[in-house]
């Protein structure tokens, strides 16, 4: 099979490209931070000289130059600033962009896709923050430094020593607490899964009386989660007190030692107050972040969680759009094993489908069906073999051009919010010759054609029924003639006339050179089938030729199969 024309992408060099672009946005921020460590400045050094120059000179018209000069760069710090804060929201929204296809992708295969998105948007208001601005602020403390050296050594050797103590303390409470909030996110990180997996069940929670139980369940997992971030917490805050009150300590003794150099004749009284002045500008960054560091706790481990939903992504796929398939399948020694799963759960799957033809796929339930739909699909990778489509596999096949070339419809017929079209076009720009050629051969078009506002309706303005929604999902598995159809369980919810329907359909479809593998128990699904697989514990029982496989059937595993041998036995 065909492996050529293959781009390396997600661990490789998704970390890469997101790496390239978090390094021009920190470029960008810390230039501007080093101009608005520039303009921290003016201040102590008007200070300075109205101490030094006007106090001592009398002269106001020197007093009225500083005001100006220092009113037009505290301006200029002001839009700098500015600015600054305009450059972290767009790093923030370029992170979040370029990560929310792959974090999507990812999360899908993973059915973790509301967590991981939730922590992407954690990540995107922290970057945004004010609270990221600390390190640029300690980046270039030097500089603020070598402004106190440059006044006196003394002055830039205590700022040395206060920083470095500030640090050490930042350092002490990050060991004393991070372990401790990391555990109190991840309690609250499972709690919050367990709702939103009984969420998705919501009727089932309600109609059978577990939204008590449910309630109870998440009380207990907050309650466990703040009891995990309740030490942690209090010895954050200790550290943080502790923190600022040394900070308010260290300038006062900036005080005392510029009050010394003063009177013995080595500095001017005016270096006294602007040493005081950006001594405190250098150490309010330790402080923010002693203050801040539950967000840092939080960022970091979401940012864990996104890198973890991540490492399932696929690691490569063809690098260009590939030709139209013919519908021709083939699957080859499919073993596969789930995360987290002790045992495959298929096992050296092979099988052929040749272009309009219509293969049924039938077995007890667990036997791997769905799981083999996923495969062909390229959700999921195998352990071992490959599913190949026109001679290419499917795995490594870019999933928006394998999109084009086939339609699926799941067992749980799942809409997004948007019109009835854009749903049956897939959320793209509806074709409108497409869509209504698609809802009339799914049998849809007379449900949306009696609707007001017909296939403009919102989904959200009205319900449709199982049998609807099932239709809808078939109509739009059509859209854009797809070479292949996967059916999963396609007529569990249809009525007789659904069923006839979707039967006249598969006659078409193989008319056209559509193949199509179909999941069903139903009889007259499986009549309609050219071709049976049926699986068992996740290895291949029977294939070959419907009435073969059928006449292989007749004991007690099939007896459904059994029961409607009058109506197969009329088809063969």
């Amino acid at each position: 099979m065909e492996d050529q024309g293959i781009d390396r992408i997600g661990r490789a060099t998704l970390p890469k490209a997101v790496s390239r672009l978090a390094l021009r946005g920190i470029l960008a921020v810390s230039g501007l931070s080093l101009l608005c460590s520039l303009g921290v400045m003016l201040v102590p050094l008007f200070n300075m000289q109205v101490f030094n120059r006007v106090l001592t000179t009398r002269n106001v018209d020197t007093l009225a130059a500083l005001s100006a000069g220092l009113l037009i760069g505290l301006l200029a710090y002001a839009v700098l600033d500015w600015l600054r804060g305009v450059a972290l929201s767009i790093l923030a929204d370029r992170l979040a962009r370029r990560l929310s296809l792959p974090v999507l992708r990812a999360s899908a295969a993973s059915r973790s896709g509301a967590e991981a998105l939730r922590d992407l948007e954690t990540l995107r208001g922290f970057i945004a923050s004010p609270v990221c601005l600390a390190p640029f602020e300690l980046a270039w403390s030097p500089l603020l430094t070598l402004m106190l050296l440059a006044l006196h050594w003394s002055y830039g050797l205590m700022a040395v020593l206060c920083a470095a103590f500030l640090c050490g303390m930042n350092v002490l409470g990050d060991a004393l607490s991070r372990r401790q909030l990391l555990a109190a996110n991840e309690v609250a990180a499972a709690g919050m899964r367990d709702v939103a997996g009984a969420i998705r069940a919501a009727d089932a929670v309600v109609a059978m009386g577990m939204l008590p139980a449910l309630a109870r369940r998440w009380d207990r997992a907050g309650r466990q989660a703040v009891l995990a971030a309740h030490a942690a917490l209090l010895r954050a805050r200790e550290i943080a007190s502790v923190t600022r009150t040394l900070r308010m300590a260290m300038t006062g003794a900036m005080v005392a030692l510029g009050v010394v150099l003063t009177v013995g004749g080595h500095a001017s009284a005016g270096s006294m107050i602007a040493a005081n002045m950006v001594l405190a500008r250098i150490l309010l960054p330790f402080e923010q972040v002693a203050n801040t560091r539950r967000q840092w706790t939080d960022a970091r481990a979401a940012w864990r969680r996104v890198c973890a939903v991540l490492e399932d992504s696929v690691d490569a796929r063809y690098a260009t759009a590939l030709p139209v398939p013919d519908g021709r399948l083939a699957a080859e020694g499919l073993v596969h094993v789930p995360p987290g799963a002790e045992r495959p759960v298929l096992r050296g799957v092979s099988f052929a489908l040749a272009p309009g033809e219509i293969m049924g796929v039938i077995g007890p339930s667990g036997a791997g069906k769905s799981t083999l739909l996923r495969l062909i699909l390229g959700m999921d990778r195998p352990l071992a073999g490959g599913v190949f489509l026109g001679g290419h596999n499917t795995a490594l096949w870019e999933r928006e051009d394998l999109a084009r070339h086939i339609g699926y419809v799941p067992q749980s017929a799942a809409m997004t919010q948007g019109t009835l079209a854009e749903n049956i076009a897939r959320l793209g720009r509806p074709d409108p010759a497409a869509v209504v050629r698609a809802a009339k051969r799914a049998g849809v078009h007379g449900i949306i054609a009696g609707l007001p506002d017909g296939y403009a309706t919102e989904l959200g303005g009205f319900t449709l029924s199982v049998g609807q929604r099932q239709r809808l999902a078939l109509a739009r598995a059509l859209y854009g003639a797809p070479r292949l159809l996967l059916l999963d369980e396609p007529s569990a919810f249809l009525d007789e006339a659904g069923e006839l329907g979707l039967l006249a359909l598969l006659r078409g479809l193989r008319a056209e050179g559509i193949s199509a593998i179909l999941v069903t128990h139903r009889p007259a699904l499986i009549a309609a089938a050219d071709t049976l697989l049926v699986l068992r514990d996740g290895v291949v029982d029977r294939f070959g030729a419907r009435a073969e496989v059928l006449r292989a059937l007749q004991a007690p595993p099939v007896r459904l199969l059994r029961a409607a041998r009058p109506a197969l036995q009329g088809t063969s």
